[in-house]
């Protein structure tokens, strides 16, 4: 009988946070799950995906084959005529209608670095148009720190060394429990906590402030902060004069943001606006950690360049406790930009020129716009790696149209998702178990007191693909390879690319596997960097009056405006819809729309629910656990509804991912941020019918 062996390797069932994982195997099947105790990040702990992986492994609903849709029906094929039609219609599509008629989606449930992959492809192809849901997570966040903070890599909350964390719009003790865990741990030691939520989270339950604040209303809120910040002289004054541009323009925009004011625009008291601004200005140092929330609304821009600013001019920006900027790991840059003919812009170029110079994607609604109305151009072909469009971007039925009018589309995933389902071709997908990668991270990794900052380690494959299931790194290799760019993919293996884009830590993939833990890498975290060459602005200061907004007709100062779509900018609208509907928040049973077939987290969290406070309840003869109907100017779903306390009175919170309750069936594409393109996914307007 053989006998059991550990592999180690590094979870990505979701990519909000790693966790390092120690697989038994035995007779080549993997029996059992655990952490990896010296694994930074996690330190052996694992969230309910983790330890549902081997479930996801040996699913038998997984897609295990290739396959073709042909008059109506799945064909099993082989990898090899895949490929040939694959690479036929790309060709053809290329031939006939230009590069740009390809578009190309990547999805988040995965490794980071096949991107660098698939944007290496699609450089030497021609293609400019990448599809993410970077438009809706993250991304907004860097795009206002680069262009605010001159921060050139995200900046972190360092929680450890704080006394006070503020969280805005972020749920951790939902979306990331080790670093929540984590957090609950020095707040024993006394730290301030302030949490501003619409709904009275778990992590709200916890906070010394908490503050509800209206969804979409976020800039109001930050703008009369720094009113009393200014107002009562708590700003950092040296800082502020010798490293930032545009305060007294800032002096002179606040003034028309009182805490009355702003109590009537976002329905915060006016002195918990005071305490809060207080509170983060003069217990230093302090964190502030804006969530996914604050992307999706069509006014995050200007919402995310005040609380950055906020974070300046309270001396709290890259100083111990404070928010830091950590090194990017130096990997080789593999994407070939040099090859990429510059005579082709993005989609969406034209209106959101700041985000598309800063990004190599595709904000959704514009990809969206471009598949139903074939302006500027039409899109022909389109290849999805693991994204699920149909459930994850807005307006679910524009995604369904669009998908539809495509000549050809290719869906590589685990399961015959949504979006799989209108497809010509399906391909069936390794999951992290059964390929390699690396996992690295730089300042997240529980770091110590003149710890190096970098941290690598391999993501080994545990057992063999099941059926005839690939890593997508394959799929890639493969498809260069048959439309003659091999010569631009001259590795074997994944681990000889790995290898190559090591090179500059000097750290090989022999050392990896010597140290299957990881190895921590590079020098310690330096703090106020900003000291030796400025920041990363063409001023070199904290930018708080944007020149380069100016010139592209945006406000260069932060400043209030209401959501499209809400009961001030909309009131004869409201009268039909006197809800405010907030999309999009995240359970930790799931990872978007992922994994909802597996059995041991669908008794976690089996249907869809939508809260609503009990005052709604009440005026419509609402009872717990009734079926309801959530309707908005796009369509309507059928939800069960959780009766709560702990909710804004006028709010409405659904989740997504659902395929019997899509929540992208009542968002709209056109409803964009007029800076980023970013989706409204936060503040609509709704009504609640009894079923």
């Amino acid at each position: 009988m053989a006998s059991e062996k550990v592999v180690k390797t590094v979870c990505t069932m979701c990519m909000k946070q790693a966790c390092g994982i120690n697989a038994h195997v035995k007779d080549g099947k993997v029996v059992r799950i655990e952490g990896i105790p010296e694994f930074p990040v996690s330190r052996g702990r694992l969230c309910v995906k983790g330890l549902a992986s081997k479930d996801l492994l040996y699913d038998e609903n997984r897609l295990k084959h290739p396959m073709k849709k042909e008059n109506g029906k799945w064909i099993r094929i082989s990898w090899d005529e895949a490929l040939d039609t694959i690479s036929q219609k790309l060709a053809e599509v290329k031939e006939k209608h230009g590069a740009g008629a390809l578009a190309i989606v990547r999805g988040s449930i995965q490794e980071h670095e096949i991107g660098s992959y698939i944007k290496r492809f699609m450089n030497i192809y021609g293609t400019p148009n990448l599809g993410t849901t970077g438009d809706m997570c993250a991304h907004p966040r860097i795009l206002v720190d680069r262009l605010t903070l001159g921060a050139v890599s995200f900046r972190s909350p360092d929680f450890r060394n704080t006394k006070c964390m503020m969280l805005w719009g972020v749920n951790p003790s939902n979306s990331n429990p080790f670093i929540w865990q984590d957090m609950m741990e020095v707040k024993k030691k006394g730290v301030k906590l302030i949490v501003i939520d619409p709904r009275f989270t778990d992590t709200a339950s916890k906070a010394d402030i908490y503050v509800q604040i209206r969804p979409g209303t976020d800039a109001a809120l930050a703008l009369g902060m720094l009113n009393v910040i200014i107002d009562e002289g708590l700003y950092e004054k040296d800082f502020v004069e010798r490293w930032t541009v545009g305060f007294n323009k800032l002096v002179d925009r606040v003034r028309d943001y009182p805490p009355e004011k702003v109590e009537e625009i976002t329905s915060v008291p006016a002195d918990t606006i005071r305490e809060v601004a207080r509170t983060y200005a003069t217990i230093k140092p302090a964190c502030l950690e804006p969530g996914n929330a604050l992307d999706a609304q069509t006014r995050s821009f200007q919402s995310l360049r005040a609380i950055a600013i906020l974070r300046a001019i309270t001396g709290n920006f890259d100083v111990p406790g404070g928010n830091v900027v950590y090194p990017h790991m130096p990997l080789i840059d593999i994407s070939l930009k040099e090859k990429f003919p510059r005579e082709l812009q993005p989609l969406g170029a034209d209106k959101y020129k700041l985000f598309t110079d800063m990004f190599d994607f595709v904000p959704s609604g514009v990809m969206v716009e471009t598949m139903t109305t074939g302006e500027p151009y039409q899109i022909r072909a389109m290849i999805v790696d693991f994204c699920n469009l149909m459930m994850t971007w807005p307006d679910s039925k524009r995604v369904e149209e669009g998908l539809r009018k495509l000549e050809f589309l290719v869906v590589m995933d685990f399961y015959m998702t949504e979006t799989a389902k209108l497809a010509d071709i399906v391909l069936p997908a390794s999951m992290f178990l059964e390929k390699t990668g690396i996992f690295t991270s730089s300042g997240r990794s529980g770091l110590e007191p003149g710890k190096p900052a970098g941290f690598i380690m391999l993501k080994q494959k545990v057992v063999e693909p099941m059926g005839e299931c690939w890593p997508d790194w394959k799929f890639w290799f493969e498809l260069a390879k048959r439309m003659g760019y091999g010569e631009f993919f001259p590795w074997d293996d994944i681990e000889q690319a790995i290898e190559h884009r090591l090179t500059p830590t000097g750290i090989t993939i022999e050392d990896l596997k010597k140290h299957p833990n990881g190895v921590f890498w590079g020098a310690p975290i330096r703090y106020r960097k900003y000291e030796d060459k400025g920041f990363g602005t063409p001023s070199g200061k904290i930018e708080i009056y944007c020149e380069r907004l100016k010139s592209l007709g945006y406000d260069p100062l932060p400043d209030f405006e209401e959501p499209m779509e809400s009961p001030v900018s909309q009131p004869e609208l409201a009268q039909e819809f006197p809800y405010i509907l907030t999309t999009g928040g995240k359970i930790l049973t799931y990872t978007h729309s992922s994994y909802r077939g597996l059995s041991s987290l669908r008794k976690i969290t089996p249907e869809a629910i939508a809260e609503l406070h009990s005052k709604i309840a009440k005026e419509l003869g609402i009872n717990e656990g009734e079926y309801i109907s959530i309707k908005t100017l796009r369509g309507g779903i059928k939800v069960k509804a959780q009766i709560t306390e702990s909710i804004h009175p006028r709010v409405i919170s659904i989740l997504h991912g659902w395929p019997q309750a899509n929540a992208n069936n009542l968002t709209d594409h056109k409803l964009r941020n007029p800076v980023m393109g970013t989706p409204e996914l936060r503040a609509l307007l709704c009504r609640v019918e009894k079923i």
